[in-house]
């Protein structure tokens, strides 16, 4: 049996070797074989490098097996003579079919025909037979015709016109990145929140304005951990669903050219997002929670913001909230995942389209509003501007108590908007 893997050789005997010195992993294919005559085991290692392969022999001469990231297609074989370590990466099916071949054989239960007999006939795996991790598709030819590779790490599939999403990508559990920009795509399958190791989605020139709310069901799931960039720039969006705040590790998120009036209330929850791109809409106020972002850039030019909001300074009390408002806001403080099926849908919608205090924290129905103005630059590095425009935005805040609006309104120190 043989694997197409990437391979690093470890010696031992040098553990101080220095770095430009040491051998770095590179493409290879290894190979479990029998000895024709003695029937001893041995695994030949080939590689660009070494076309004609290296001999292990296993008897009396493996040191152990290292399997603790398997379950990520990675593994090591401690070797006595030569002291190597081969460490090994590749498709997790494959190294685990790998692995239990190799027990079996080191236990002596492999028939004959299990196995092949001669190292003549082992060969490296061809380039063409390796299975692919990256897929560019700009015309409907390119579609393979097998399916699509249960291997592929990314997905490109541009300037076709789509109208939805290909069914067969969501069986891609290793997909790190899928760009479906300029296509004519109205909404994504709620399913797409199924994949686990989805890291880069790229949306731009489609048509995900004329979708529904409902349709933005895809948002969360396991996405909540993976996604951290996602572009929905030229959509003619006229509204972004609450459930964008449950992608927790977002880093990077354009909405430029879009149609949109507001950014949802929690936005300011997303505590790595690093890069906010919203240039050329419709903006007339952002989320009070947005004060709570650390950004390295933000760009919200070419929006209509109000000039000279007046704030109201007033004392108030807010009434106690109810029980079913303080289990909600404990579990949204807490990131408590609540899946669809695991509440009834009330409950669910409850707390999808909760208001966010510029504490952080959930607020529905117990809640002040009031209006501020803020410099962009207090929490971003970089701030985009065009040449008329000024770094001052004003911002719509939620207050979940008095000692919040206390905090935050009446203690602090009101910069008025810049001309």
């Amino acid at each position: 049996m043989k694997i197409p893997c990437t391979v690093l050789v470890a010696d031992r005997s040098m553990p101080t070797l220095p770095a430009n010195l040491r051998r770095k992993p590179c493409k290879s294919t290894l190979a479990l074989c029998k000895h024709p005559k003695n029937e001893e085991f041995f695994l030949l290692l080939f590689s660009g490098q070494n076309k004609n392969g290296t001999k292990y022999n296993l008897k009396d001469n493996l040191k152990q097996v290292l399997t603790k990231f398997v379950d990520e297609g990675k593994f090591t074989v401690q070797l006595k003579n030569p002291e190597h370590d081969l460490c090994v990466q590749g498709d997790v099916i494959q190294v685990k079919g790998f692995l239990h071949l190799l027990r079996r054989a080191l236990e002596g239960k492999v028939s004959a025909k299990e196995m092949t007999f001669s190292s003549m006939s082992v060969t490296p795996v061809k380039a063409k037979d390796i299975a692919p991790i990256k897929l560019v598709i700009n015309k409907r030819l390119d579609y393979p015709s097998k399916g699509f590779p249960r291997t592929l790490e990314s997905v490109y599939i541009n300037d076709l016109k789509c109208c939805s999403l290909p069914k067969g990508i969501l069986q891609l559990q290793k997909l790190k990145i899928l760009d479906l920009s300029n296509n004519s795509i109205e909404f994504l399958p709620e399913e797409l929140n199924k994949l686990p190791n989805l890291k880069e989605l790229n949306m731009s020139y489609n048509l995900l304005g004329k979708g529904t709310l409902k349709q933005w069901q895809w948002l969360g799931g396991c996405l909540s951990k993976s996604l951290s960039t996602l572009d929905l720039s030229n959509n003619t969006l006229t509204f972004l669903p609450d459930q964008l705040v449950k992608l927790h590790n977002l880093t990077k998120l354009n909405l430029n050219n879009n149609r949109l009036k507001l950014l949802p209330a929690g936005i300011g929850n997303l505590r790595n997002l690093k890069i906010l791109s919203a240039n050329s809409n419709l903006l007339t106020i952002l989320p009070g929670s947005i004060k709570k972002l650390t950004l390295q850039a933000i760009d919200v030019s070419e929006n209509n913001f109000e000039q000279n909001v007046p704030v109201n300074y007033h004392n108030f009390q807010l009434p106690v909230c109810s029980l079913k408002e303080y289990a909600a806001k404990k579990v949204l403080w807490s990131r408590i995942p609540y899946p669809k099926g695991s509440l009834p849908s009330t409950l669910i919608d409850y707390l999808d389209y909760a208001k966010y205090c510029i504490c952080g924290k959930a607020c529905f129905t117990v809640v002040c509003k009031q209006r501020h103005n803020l410099s962009l630059s207090s929490i971003s590095e970089t701030v985009n501007t065009m040449a008329n425009e000024t770094v001052y935005v004003p911002i719509d805040c939620y207050f979940c108590s008095r000692k919040c609006f206390l905090q935050t309104v009446i203690k602090r120190f009101r910069i008025p908007i810049a001309r």
